[in-house]
């Protein structure tokens, strides 16, 4: 099938957000558009982009399955070379839209710089909630470091993000060496950060997928 991306160039009424790109990915049919933007693969759970990234500016890519709910599934500093997305989240529908929203400040309501609380562990038909009183928490710096709550310990370590929707964790974590009261998640919360794939953040919400087919998610909420 011969998959072509509509991409619309707009200006947001929002002086601060200078540009954005359109980009729908439609599976039913073939489709024409006004330009058409590197396409690398479309699978049933993966879609690979480039867009231009300008240098000094902040990116968001934003998806949404209606054009009206827009949810950020990627984020780029600029640096005046293309960028390349792929969306590692598994819950994509049959039809995606995606664009990429440019300022030339940083983004308060993206995913980093904010402090990020566990809320639930969402595997298969099991929901795993961190028992009362217990807090597991990250933030994201833009130099990024990560560093957090574990239960009774803290930590810190290093992260990337590949292609703008892989977060991707250092091999290891820096923490102290408190011995957590029973039914902690603290190996499990390491253990999922390491597994983790695409994200997506929704407002104070943020989705980590992770997994060997990112099925399964972790549920964090900022309360700032």
């Amino acid at each position: 099938m011969n998959l072509l991306p509509v991409v619309l160039k707009f200006q947001f009424a929002d002086l601060t957000c200078r540009t954005a790109f359109l980009l729908a990915l439609l599976l039913a049919a073939p489709v024409l558009g006004q330009e058409a933007s590197n396409i690398d693969s479309f699978e049933a759970a993966t879609v690979s982009l480039e867009f231009p990234s300008s240098d000094g500016d902040y990116h968001l890519v934003q998806a949404s399955r209606d054009l009206k709910k827009w949810v950020i599934v990627g984020q780029y500093p600029g640096n005046g070379k293309p960028a390349q997305f792929k969306d590692l989240r598994s819950q994509l529908g049959d039809t995606q839209f995606y664009r990429v929203v440019t300022k030339s400040e940083p983004f308060l309501d993206g995913l980093l710089d904010r402090e990020w609380k566990l809320v639930a562990l969402h595997e298969a038909d099991e929901i795993i909630k961190p028992k009362k009183g217990r807090t597991h928490s990250m933030t994201l710096s833009r130099d990024k470091k990560v560093a957090g709550r574990n239960d009774c310990n803290r930590y810190f370590g290093s992260y990337s993000m590949v292609k703008g929707n892989w977060l991707k964790f250092g091999k290891g974590f820096l923490s102290t060496k408190m011995l957590c009261m029973p039914g902690s998640l603290d190996f499990k919360f390491f253990n999922s950060l390491h597994a983790s794939k695409g994200f997506e953040v929704d407002g104070n919400k943020l989705k980590i997928y992770y997994g060997e087919n990112a099925k399964d998610w972790m549920e964090f909420e900022d309360k700032t």
